[in-house]
């Protein structure tokens, strides 16, 4: 798998007028470790970008980052109950996938597209979002 459209397909994601909704586990601040270490917060309507973005070059750090299903999330931020998840409409222009990934099923982009919105962990929106 070495494109975004690739990626999408393979874990089922659908791409609807060149947004695909992609999903993050948070921390009940709406944040992680690294994103807070960073200022950065996915509030349920927020729309962050990454100012630390380095254009694809690392698997790691220099962006945002994203899995297909919410469980998926938990690889990365599993703090317990206390775990919420996100839904982040991004941009499939945006998208990259690392080339030689340790981690096949995360990718990352600069920033969202379209508010973010609360979801469970099977991805269905929460309190009637979006």
């Amino acid at each position: 798998i070495r494109t975004a459209t690739d990626w999408l397909d393979y874990y089922g994601v659908e791409v609807v007028d060149g947004i695909a909704t992609l999903f993050k586990a948070v921390d009940d601040d709406w944040s992680t470790d690294n994103a807070r270490s960073r200022g950065i917060t996915y509030a349920p309507g927020s729309t962050p970008e990454a100012a630390d973005w380095d254009g694809g070059k690392r698997e790691c750090g220099g962006g945002l980052h994203f899995v297909p299903r919410p469980s998926l999330g938990l690889r990365f931020n599993d703090q317990g109950p206390k775990t919420r998840f996100v839904a982040c409409p991004i941009a499939l222009a945006e998208i990259i996938v690392h080339p030689n990934p340790q981690y096949p099923f995360k990718v990352k982009a600069r920033r969202i597209a379209a508010p973010i919105y609360e979801v469970d962990r099977r991805g269905q929106p929460v309190n009637g979002h979006p």
